[in-house]
């Protein structure tokens, strides 16, 4: 119990990391965004955890890297639909719908080919 409190401390603690960063330097907030310092740190815990190890680590890297094409629908349909005339909330709605929907037919698309997650 106490790892999961202390995993989700340091994930808060560096989401409030990364906003402080952004108020200053979007810039600087974005290369560290860009890196996968989330994913990292998931792998991270996912392996030092002794009922999953680092096989269960290597699944979810992979499953990760898979599953980033389809999360690019947010950065393109984002600014779009604010070009279109859609107010930021408006349009940062539609770009999560248009993300959960695209990794869904992703998905459904990577599976058909027989990719397992």
């Amino acid at each position: 119990m106490l790892m999961t409190i202390l995993k989700a401390l340091a994930t808060a603690g560096f989401i409030v990391f990364l906003s402080e960063v952004a108020r200053r330097s979007t810039w600087l907030a974005a290369v560290m965004v860009a890196l996968p310092l989330a994913t990292m740190l998931t792998v991270g815990f996912i392996a030092s955890d002794a009922t999953q190890g680092p096989e269960k680590a290597n699944a979810f890297a992979n499953s990760t890297f898979m599953l980033v094409w389809p999360g690019l629908v947010f950065f393109i349909t984002l600014p779009l639909a604010q070009r279109a005339g859609l107010g930021f909330w408006p349009a940062f709605a539609v770009a999560v719908i248009g993300t959960f929907a695209a990794t869904w037919a992703f998905t459904l698309l990577l599976r058909r080919f027989g990719v397992a997650f």
